[in-house]
């Protein structure tokens, strides 16, 4: 009896010791199912260190994944926790096998590194300790378990993986369904002639912001949306150029004052600016993308536009080259085919430019200014011609009383100089108001001034001294108090009797002169002591500076009509 009693018991032990074994494997199973069930790292991580100790006799204290260089940390031990034990931790982690292996670990009597794995690269590991190193079997349990975390872990990454491809498929072809709509919707404005207004409701309703066209100058050509203020051309002319080229360089759309723009440039002398009003700044990459395509469309128009115009600037051209030289056949008829009625009270505009502005520049910037002055008017573009040094313009009167010369000058900018003739009301008036423009253009740098508006309805003596029915009088009168002036200046090069108009002009006052003329006091008083010794005069006369202002203003009457 007493010998077979120990086997009995050795028999429970080793049963009990199985159904221990079946138990954990039967857990491992289990785990492994829940594991295959989840979607998220975090939730992995969190089962599975949360699964150890009920496995195995050891603890989890931590959790080290990789991912495209970039490294995570799960720590359940707050040795973890300090930057300094993780960095020792890892430093071990690089030279171990594959398989992973035994750590050094600052508190810990044992500790172990299990290796996750996918198929085909190793994930991070798992880091586990223990009072004592764990049984073989219980380390068969742990490299089990970490096997099943890796590819747990790995098929989580792969379904995250191809979730973010869906997302971004489906960006993609959403992006590509609104760029086709884009496209689509711009290509029937250009098909169906829409222009201008047609482009800016386009842009308008795909993207529901505000939308504008202007010119180079800043006038509204076209506007789409809400009303809003903005600041003027007149406001910020030299911004404006500034702006302008901004665009043009950089040759896609760009922010400036809440707007988002793009230059549309068909040809170098024809430039539209194209705008997204966007003061919150909420245009994407689909407002760019309309903002582009609209801006190609816009070129388009642009060059019709502009070809139709030189078709009309042509024809304008020879008609005005007509009505100035005093030619006024079939002008009624010529004029009405190009949308203008003469039988309107007009003038004719003179306009010089500045040193830097070339002839083909000029015609282009005038063009621009009085066509959007006047398209505000609902009236057809200017008629004009250019000649060597001017432009020359024929401009109907505004019937709310706006002067055309003030707002070409505001437009054009300083240093453009304006001569406005009288008024016509007949097609043979033109050659006249051609003569008195040229002559106002021309007595416009009298007095110092380098530019702005000169009308001939206010040349005063002028007028009397260009209309002079006798030149031999005018030129006897010259002569008589100019003379010796004249003599000098033609024989040292000199600027006496220009000193003497603009002293004059300026009411005797030397500081005034010094500073239109640009020179110094005391140069101003040495001429003027030359002027005095060479002709005689006394400057202090009452009736010799009357005399000497008529005869000043009579040489530039002079030599204004003879340029």
């Amino acid at each position: 009896m007493s010998s077979t009693r120990p086997a009995t018991d050795s028999l429970t032990e080793v049963e009990l010791v199985l159904r221990e074994q079946l138990s954990s494997l039967r857990g491992l199973l289990a785990l492994s199912m829940l594991l295959t069930d989840r979607r998220h790292e975090d939730e992995i991580v969190q089962l599975v260190t949360s699964a150890v100790p009920a496995l195995v006799r050891a603890r989890p204290v931590g959790v080290r994944l990789t991912a495209r260089d970039a490294v995570r940390w799960y720590a359940t031990a707050g040795a973890f926790d300090a930057a300094v034990v993780r960095a020792e931790v890892a430093t071990q982690l690089r030279v171990l096998p594959d398989a992973g292996g035994a750590l050094a670990v600052v508190g810990e009597p044992w500790a172990w590194a299990l290796t996750l794995r996918s198929q085909d690269e190793r994930i991070g590991h798992l880091l586990v300790a223990a009072d004592e190193p764990p049984s073989p079997d219980d380390m068969l349990l742990l490299r089990s378990l970490a096997q099943q975390t890796g590819i747990a872990l790995a098929n989580a990454r792969l379904l995250s993986s191809h979730r973010q491809a869906n997302l971004d498929l489906a960006r993609t072809v959403e992006a590509l369904r609104h760029q086709t709509a884009i496209h689509d919707r711009f290509t029937q404005v250009a098909l169906s002639g829409g222009g201008r207004e047609g482009i800016v409701t386009a842009l308008y309703e795909l993207t529901g912001l505000a939308a504008s066209i202007e010119n180079r100058a800043g006038d509204v050509l076209a506007w789409a949306g809400p009303e809003v203020d903005l600041p003027s051309a007149a406001q910020l002319p030299g911004r404006r150029d500034r702006i302008v080229h901004r665009a043009i360089r950089a040759g896609r759309p760009i922010r400036i004052d809440g707007r988002l723009l793009i230059a549309a440039r068909p040809r170098s002398d024809v430039v539209g600016v194209l705008s997204l009003i966007d003061p919150d700044g909420v245009a994407g990459e689909q407002e760019t993308v309309a903002l582009e395509h609209a801006a190609t469309v816009l070129a388009i128009e642009l060059a019709r536009l502009h070809s139709l115009a030189e078709t009309e600037l042509r024809l304008g051209r020879d008609l005005v080259a007509d009505l100035v030289a005093g030619t006024d056949a079939q002008a009624h008829e010529r004029a009405q085919a190009l949308g203008h009625d003469l039988r309107r009270p007009h003038r004719v505009l003179v306009v010089r430019g500045g040193r830097r502005s070339s002839p083909e520049e000029l015609v282009l910037r005038v063009r621009e200014a009085l066509t959007g002055a006047m398209a505000r008017r609902e009236e057809p573009p200017p008629m004009l011609m250019q000649t060597a040094q001017t432009v020359v313009a024929l401009v109907a009167e505004d019937p709310a009383g706006e002067d055309q010369g003030e707002v070409l000058a505001r437009t054009l900018g300083p240093g453009h100089l304006i001569g406005v003739g009288g008024v016509c009301r007949e097609p043979r008036d033109f050659a006249r108001s051609h003569r008195e423009a040229l002559l106002a253009a021309r007595l416009g740098t009298l007095g110092g001034r380098a530019g702005g508006v000169r009308r001939y309805d206010d040349l005063g003596v002028f007028q009397l001294l260009s209309d002079a029915a006798d030149p031999v009088v005018l030129e006897t009168f010259v002569s008589r108090w100019l003379g010796p002036l004249l003599d000098y200046d033609a024989r040292r090069g000199a600027e006496l009797v220009a000193t003497l108009a603009r002293f004059l002009e300026c009411g005797g006052n030397y500081d005034s002169t010094a500073t239109e003329l640009a020179l110094g006091r005391s140069t101003v008083r040495y001429r003027l002591r030359r002027i005095r010794e060479l002709s005689g005069h006394d400057l202090a006369d009452p009736d010799t500076r009357f005399n000497l202002q008529l005869a000043t203003r009579a040489w530039a009457t002079r030599r204004a009509l003879s340029e």
